[in-house]
């Protein structure tokens, strides 16, 4: 199983909320592949860059980002985020570019399940639609 985690889940990993963590453990557990977009590297290294320690917080985001298959955003992945944001403007709704590539990265990698606290974004795209859960939603279907 191919899961795609976004910058959102990262994020709780790197505040370290417990159940969050838990639930990832259990997937890397489980040997699914789970995967994050070189977009998400990218935000998640702009906000360690922002900070005051910088660079301990460069390398606590590395060695989280670390544990998970980075995705790079390559010519098929640039294209899918075209057409899903030529959908999106034709149906007049707009959504953050890093979640468009997030989910063309999805879609492109033909991944199974997108993790993600912000699902609204994402369930715009008929694709993606269906595959999206939370993490606390996601964990009722891991042992």
């Amino acid at each position: 199983m191919k899961i795609v985690l976004d910058t959102s889940v990262i994020v709780e990993i790197d505040r370290r909320n417990e159940e969050t963590i838990k639930i990832i453990k259990k997937i890397i557990d489980n040997n699914h592949d789970m995967l994050v977009s070189a977009v998400t590297v990218s935000e998640i290294l702009t906000g360690s860059y922002l900070r005051r320690d910088f660079k301990s917080s460069v390398i606590e985001a590395k060695r989280i980002l670390g544990q998970f298959l980075w995705i790079d955003l390559d010519a098929n992945v640039a294209e899918k985020t075209g057409q899903y944001t030529a959908y999106l403007v034709s149906e007049g709704k707009l959504i953050e570019y890093q979640d468009v590539a997030i989910a063309a990265t999805f879609t492109v990698m033909d991944a199974d399940y997108l993790l993600t606290l912000n699902k609204a974004h994402f369930e715009m795209l008929p694709d993606v639609r269906g595959k999206i859960y939370e993490p606390r939603e996601f964990a009722k279907f891991i042992k």
